[in-house]
């Protein structure tokens, strides 16, 4: 045998080699048969037997490029592991005035000893301009000390650049602050990724510091998060303190989580829970019907009151040219939430006490959705949406803030040339209130709100420079019917237009600029005629 492939071994190398490689099988049967024998595999087998067939051969200085040795903990290491956004802007806003009073009668008129028969005197409502500072950064490292840590940081500042008076039409909420500037904290932690066995199962990823957690509601909180995947079933924890930028909540601890489980023939059911104040639980259940199609179901509990119930069926075939959903939800009962999970919780901020605007419960109703959206060409794609709701009890249930309506909405993407965008977008609402002329109380204000409201809107892109500039142009028009016990008002309007550009200067820095020029509604603002924003933006990354 060993003699054959000899034989075979000379037409490809020299005789030496062969003989070298009897050699080396003779004395290893020699030593294979004073010991005991060891698998071998195919590979192992064909390296023992070229291993003294083919001499190493040394690599030509010429042709290799010096590596530099980088240490993990090395500046140049930190380098390359390091990220860096940030996004700052100047705001500049100005109002020019009919020299009407306001809703309330306040006039551009100085304080004197006497009552001014033309209104309440308060010029500080109608400070002409302002300008205030934004600035947004985020930072940190990808891998660096560890191929499983990873950090990221992000911060928001807001200042006032020029004084911004009582009354002020640009009052925000950073002026409820003494310094009218802020500096937050907005997400800041520490990822550990790959946490398990050696062999690269049921690993586990942790994070911890201030972030925001996905359950059965959505919330902000310093503390810790932790996920794992096993087979078919994936779990995700978090637990921590809730912070907070303008209260002081008595309620701090926040915890919950998610369970999920993939089912044969492309299903998964899904719980999810969040604890605060009260405890929220929503269980989901997905399933792929075909290729194109797929259908989901999900159940809202609330305290142990059941909340939402709804269904949604989804086609979206692999071309992505066509889509279509349809949608079903039924808001049970009223034990929702006014506003999100934080509402319940009593808060020991002295200003926050005060008495405010209450919107009224969460009234239950039924609600459809139909959405679809076409590719027709390249050059053309169409999409709309309708949305019906009806409230349970019409009548009872009616308010303000809550009453049947339908809303549509249309939108068309056009690329009538090359580098060239245009978007139009149409929306119509109609509410279904019923006479304000048959209210007993004068402030029963059930009936009072809009009936019909109607937005038109467009936008023309154009980029230049080889993609490196981007200009925009467009402008609304919106009008507006509504009617309380005292008077209807048909056809309230309110235009105005934008514009901007956005230029690439270096292959990390962006510049940008936006201006806009629009009017408010006459009705709730006879003293302003019209309002002027311009912003200048620079954006870096690293």
């Amino acid at each position: 045998m060993i003699a054959g492939l000899c034989m075979r071994f000379r037409q490809g190398f020299v005789g030496w080699g062969c003989v070298a490689a009897s050699g080396a099988l003779l004395a290893s049967g020699t030593v294979l048969a004073h010991r005991p024998a060891r698998a071998m595999n195919i590979k192992q087998a064909w390296d023992g037997l070229m291993a003294a067939t083919i001499p190493k051969m040394s690599p030509d200085p010429a042709l290799v490029v010096a590596q530099p040795k980088i240490r993990r903990h090395s500046v140049g290491a930190f380098r390359n592991r390091f990220f860096f956004h940030s996004h700052s802007e100047y705001i500049h806003s100005s109002t020019t005035y009919t020299g009407l009073p306001t809703v309330t009668d306040v006039i551009d008129s100085p304080v004197r000893e006497l009552a001014d028969p033309d209104g309440v005197p308060f010029p500080q409502a109608f400070q002409p301009s302002s300008s205030r500072a934004y600035s947004f950064m985020n930072f940190g490292t990808r891998g660096f000390g560890s191929e499983r840590i990873n950090t990221s940081f992000s911060f928001r500042y807001r200042q006032d650049i020029t004084h911004v008076a009582s009354g002020s039409p640009v009052l925000t909420v950073l002026n409820t602050f003494g310094a009218n500037r802020r500096l937050e904290l907005t997400s800041g932690y520490i990822d550990v990724n790959g946490l398990g066995s050696p062999g690269g199962k049921h690993l586990m990823s942790l994070r911890f510091g201030r972030q925001s957690v996905y359950g059965a509601e959505l919330a902000a909180i310093d503390g810790i998060s932790a996920s794992t995947a096993i087979g078919p079933v994936s779990l995700a924890l978090f637990g921590g303190r809730r912070f907070t930028y303008f209260s002081s909540p008595e309620q701090r601890a926040i915890g919950g989580g998610s369970l999920s489980l993939r089912l044969p023939a492309s299903s998964v059911i899904e719980y999810q829970s969040f604890f605060y104040v009260q405890g929220s639980h929503v269980v989901m259940f997905r399933k792929r019907l075909a290729r194109s199609w797929s259908w989901r179901t999900r159940f809202k509990a609330i305290g142990g009151q059941p909340v939402d119930l709804g269904g949604r069926v989804t086609f979206l075939p692999p071309d992505g040219k066509t889509s279509l959903r349809i949608e079903y939800f039924r808001k049970l009962s009223d034990h929702d939430f006014l506003f999100d999970h934080s509402i319940n919780a009593a808060d020991n901020d002295f200003v926050n006490r005060r008495a405010r605007l209450r919107l009224g419960p969460v009234q239950p109703y039924g609600q459809i959705t139909l959405a679809a959206r076409r590719e027709i060409t390249r050059q053309l794609s169409l999409g709309s949406a309708v949305v019906i709701r009806r409230l349970t009890d019409a009548v009872e249930d009616a308010g303000p803030f809550a009453t049947s309506f339908w809303d549509w909405r249309g939108n068309s993407r056009v690329y009538p040339w090359r580098h060239v965008e245009v978007i139009v977008e149409g929306h119509l609402r109609s509410a279904d209130r019923q006479s304000p002329s048959t209210i007993a109380g004068i402030s029963d204000v059930t009936r009072s709100g809009e009936t019909r409201l109607l937005d038109l809107s467009f936008e023309v892109r154009r980029s230049l420079l080889g993609d490196r500039c981007i200009a925009t142009v467009g402008g609304f028009y919106r009008r507006l019917h509504l009617q309380n016990r005292f008077v209807t008002v048909d056809r309230a309007r309110a235009i105005g237009i934008i514009a901007g550009a956005a230029v690439e200067v270096a292959p990390r820095t962006e510049l940008s600029f936006q201006y806009s020029l629009d009017d408010d509604f006459f009705l709730f603002r006879p003293s302003i005629e019209d309002s002027q924003v311009l912003r200048l933006g620079v954006r870096w990354r690293y």
